[in-house]
């Protein structure tokens, strides 16, 4: 069955700063971008670090401890206000370990870079939300492709998928119990399938010889165990 990776939701337009990118310059790319934070880069695409609102927010004086005379130095940079280590994510790693790493964390995005270092993308926990407001006729066909067929090796013939509002119903027969179980289970894993109604038959109730692991024949075919 197919494995979602970053690189399926990432957003690769990514807005950056350079190291000396000025507060305003910073607050304007804020502002213009509706963003909440902006990777800092060097010249060759590395990443730094990343600035936010709260960064930002840190630099507004305020009145009651302001000095009432200021010795005006050099102006603070992005070099001087981000923050890190920066939570990255690789292109190619599995989405759902991506998202346990964002739960984990606590975090709204990860900075998606090569093995460089250089900053490719930038996966968020909107990206993450985009699998799960997939049309019907799209999961349709990645539980028919991926699942059935590709996984499970059963056809259009033997079982019928059919997806209302998020919902699949999985119709026909097989040989084993445990095949049509196997079917509802990986279903249910399809990101944006919100429940699945299993109402496929089956011709042979093997699940007490799955369970003293008796079988011989692959375990995801539909034929029933011969004699």
């Amino acid at each position: 069955m197919r494995q979602w990776t970053v690189r399926d939701v990432m957003t690769s337009d990514v807005v950056t700063a350079g190291p000396d990118a000025s507060i305003s310059e910073l607050a304007g790319l804020l502002t213009r971008e509706r963003i909440s934070a902006v990777p800092v880069v060097a010249d060759d695409g590395r990443l730094l670090g990343v600035v936010s609102e709260a960064d930002l927010a840190a630099q507004i004086p305020h009145p009651r401890t302001a000095p009432h005379r200021t010795i005006v130095t050099r102006a603070p940079r992005a070099k001087d206000l981000m923050s890190g280590p920066v939570r990255t994510a690789a292109p190619d790693e599995l989405l759902s370990t991506a998202a346990r790493r964002m739960r984990r964390r606590n975090v709204r995005r990860l900075i998606v870079t090569d093995d460089t270092g250089r900053v490719l993308a930038v996966v968020s926990r909107a990206d993450l939300m985009r699998l799960y407001t997939r049309d019907d006729e799209a999961l349709r066909r990645e539980v028919i492709e991926q699942v059935l067929r590709n996984t499970l090796w059963i056809g259009p013939s033997q079982v019928r998928a059919d997806v209302e509002a998020g919902v699949v119903t999985l119709t026909g027969e097989v040989g084993r119990r445990s095949t049509a179980q196997i079917a509802s289970r990986l279903t249910a894993d399809v990101p944006g399938v919100s429940q699945v109604i299993d109402d496929i038959a089956y011709r042979f109730d093997d699940t007490a010889l799955v369970r003293s692991r008796v079988g011989r024949t692959h375990p995801f075919s539909a034929e029933p165990f011969g004699p």
